[in-house]
């Protein structure tokens, strides 16, 4: 248990003794005897123990419903439901208290005033104390919950200007130009279907750099694309298998991490003639697979850790279901989960 939880449990028992004894001298009560002495003890133990299960019950509000999305509602169940809990927690325990241990009958128990409003007194002190000490985790979780949204918002963006920044960059399109130029003079339907599939790439990078999410046909689609100006440039130097999804609804996915994975298995291995890179995207326990054999001879950039992170970082966020990598000594691959919006 933590200091802080240790710290607000002595203070709501001293309190719940404190009071159980000021109750006990103003109705004349037994004052210096061992027996009332143990017995206010006990009494202030057990209301102060039970009241502190708030906290328990307000950490599980506040984990259980999405206090960004909705915080006056999830503040009003979290009032309601403590104060439900703390009088029906003070009822009950007082008339098992005076029943039990004052002997008193239960048709004479709620004739005498004083019971009654001691109950309803602690109910006030218990609630104030709740107030006071508990109603910190509330405001902490909400604390926390913005800091995680602002940092969410924060990670989507790099990631969208990381994604963007890969597609739309000079050495991309003065390969793409170089490669159109040769092609004009060796094979000009080649050249005319690799301006199609350019503009095509380039028409799908502006028209999702705002969406959150792509469905995977697109994306296979655009992927297959891009594969092919680079099977060009690269003079199908790489092979390179897509599975097409075959379920009866249409998950989602980031759009343009398929893309994104594709120009890291270019970037950071041999490709050539020789040393052929084979490429597989497929389906496996509803996530997306890209699964390629490693030709060392490459130094690794910076921006492959930070594309990639950026990616991980995005599907954190959209997604219930961690991506996952598996970097052997032959093999990289990695597993975007696909995410399912009905």
């Amino acid at each position: 248990m933590k200091a802080a939880h240790l710290r607000n449990l002595f203070i709501i028992l001293a309190i719940s003794i404190a009071i159980t004894f000021t109750f006990d001298l103003m109705s004349g009560g037994h004052r210096f005897t061992v027996i009332a002495f143990s017995l206010n003890v006990i009494y202030g133990f057990i209301i102060g123990g039970s009241i502190s299960l708030t906290g328990l019950l307000s950490s599980f509000i506040v984990n259980r419903f999405d206090i960004q999305a909705s915080p006056v509602k999830v503040y009003v169940i979290l009032l309601i439901s403590v104060f439900v809990f703390i009088t029906i927690d003070v009822f009950t325990i007082n008339i098992l208290w005076y029943r039990y241990v004052h002997d008193i009958p239960f048709d004479i128990m709620f004739s005498k005033s004083g019971i009654v409003i001691t109950s309803l007194i602690t109910i006030f002190i218990g609630l104030t104390i709740f107030f006071v000490i508990l109603s910190r985790v509330y405001m902490n979780k909400f604390i926390m919950a913005e800091k995680e949204m602002q940092k969410a918002v924060h990670e989507a963006d790099s990631a969208k200007f990381e994604i963007l920044k890969s597609q739309i960059n000079p050495h991309f399109l003065f390969n793409s130009l170089n490669t159109l130029s040769t092609l004009i003079h060796i094979d000009a339907k080649r050249a005319d279907k690799f301006t199609t599939q350019l503009s095509s790439i380039y028409r799908y990078v502006l028209e999702t750099q705002d969406e959150d999410l792509v469905t995977v046909s697109q994306e296979i689609d655009f992927a297959r694309k891009y594969a092919f100006l680079q099977s060009i440039r690269f003079n199908d130097s790489f092979s390179i298998e897509f599975q097409d999804y075959k379920g009866d609804n249409k998950p989602m996915m980031v759009p343009l991490s398929l893309q994104l994975l594709l120009e890291n298995v270019f970037k950071h291995n041999v490709v050539s003639q020789r040393q052929k890179v084979h490429i597989s995207v497929f389906f496996e326990d509803n996530y997306l697979v890209v699964s390629n054999n490693k030709n060392k001879g490459k130094e690794i950039k910076v921006s492959h850790s930070v594309g990639l992170s950026n990616i991980l970082n995005r599907y954190e966020v959209l997604s219930d279901d961690e991506c996952i990598i598996e970097d052997t000594q032959n093999y990289f691959t990695v597993k975007l989960p696909l995410i399912f919006t009905d």
